[in-house]
């Protein structure tokens, strides 16, 4: 996947693992590029497991295979090809395309439609996706917007088994949101399958972890706050432990649009056909996989604050990090109940 200005640098914090006293320099270490952004993966190796260049071939070959299912940047992907389709009959699909729609769908209604796929004809309006120019110099006429919203809403796709079918057949799906967090589980489940078991996966900033580092203790991420300007601070302002967890981010410090003297975020309230104006700046998820991790986390930057954390407390095993612009343009923190972000200098 290309991803147009929305879906590059959408990182509202800078995650990078801690060098030293948690990330030894004796793991596996590979790297390359995949959905518009770079992939790394570390694990510990053992003496039954393949080379880490065969490694890395099937890697690379997992992650080609995602592009070419949910990519809207490949005119013959499964994607494209649903999108193109106007029809309301039922069609096959891969078994990957259909879950990764299928979650897209159950997290719209959890989240009322603040997580939504099938906003894919608004992103074209506002200038993102293949071809688009990005930020806009003025907002799309309101006409247009309302003509796009009528179609607009995952109540309009049906899963079925091994097929999906359009009850409105003007719908097309954009899965840049979640699309990355799948591609982690994915080369997440590869490795265990090459019976690797202490290892760390990230794609574009979302990660995911299990088991220990070779000091025998969990992968621990850290996070930066931004400056306002879209510059990275010095230092960390929290850490977290990554055990057997997923962590995902969604966020605006960097993509945002300026119209009139007033700024505006990159995420588009599928709801309402504008951009969000929750004040909050970024999201991050930790949850059991990074596919609904990703997906949280977006539907985190269109809630509002409360209406956001009371998602994140209902949900088992789901905790989220906020950080919210304040009336001074400043940020604030606000953590929910279990997540066990610490502090760096405080807790740590």
């Amino acid at each position: 996947m290309q991803p147009d200005k929305t879906s590059l640098n959408l990182l509202s914090f800078v995650m990078v693992l801690i060098g030293g006293c948690s990330i030894p320099s004796d793991p596996i270490r590979l790297e390359g590029v995949t959905m518009g952004t770079t992939y790394q993966v570390k694990y510990i190796p053992k003496s039954n497991v393949k080379a880490p260049t065969t490694i890395k071939i099937g890697i690379d070959s997992v992650l080609k295979e995602i592009n070419r299912q949910m990519s809207t940047y490949i005119p013959d992907s499964e994607i494209s090809s649903f999108n193109r389709l106007e029809s309301t009959k039922s069609i096959p699909v891969s078994e990957e395309f259909h879950y990764v729609v299928n979650r897209s769908v159950y997290w719209a209604e959890k989240t009322n439609g603040a997580f939504d796929i099938t906003i894919f004809p608004l992103l074209f309006l506002w200038g993102f996706g293949p071809g688009g120019k990005g930020f806009p110099d003025i907002f799309p006429d309101s006409t247009a917007i309302l003509k796009r919203l009528l179609h607009v809403g995952s109540k309009n796709i049906l899963i079925e088994n091994h097929t999906l079918k359009k009850l409105d057949k003007f719908i097309s799906i954009d899965l840049n949101a979640i699309a990355k967090g799948f591609g982690v589980d994915a080369v997440y489940k590869y490795l265990i399958s090459q019976d690797i078991s202490d290892m760390m996966v990230e794609i574009g900033g979302e990660v995911r972890a299990k088991g220990n580092n070779s000091k025998s203790k969990p992968w621990t991420i850290a996070i930066e706050r931004p400056s306002l300007s879209g510059d990275i601070l010095e230092g960390f302002d929290w850490i977290v432990n990554l055990e057997n967890k997923a962590m995902a981010t969604s966020g605006d410090y960097r993509n945002y649009f300026e119209v009139e003297g007033k700024i505006y975020s990159h995420e588009i309230d599928p709801r309402t056909g504008y951009p969000s104006i929750t004040g909050v700046a970024s999201a991050t998820v930790i949850a059991p996989n990074c596919t609904d991790a990703d997906a949280i986390a977006t539907a985190l930057m269109i809630m509002n604050v409360d209406e956001g954390m009371k998602l994140i407390e209902d949900l088992p095993q789901v905790e989220a990090l906020l950080l919210i612009r304040d009336k001074s343009n400043q940020f604030i923190s606000l953590q929910s109940s279990g997540m066990n972000a610490r502090s760096i200098g405080k807790d740590s």
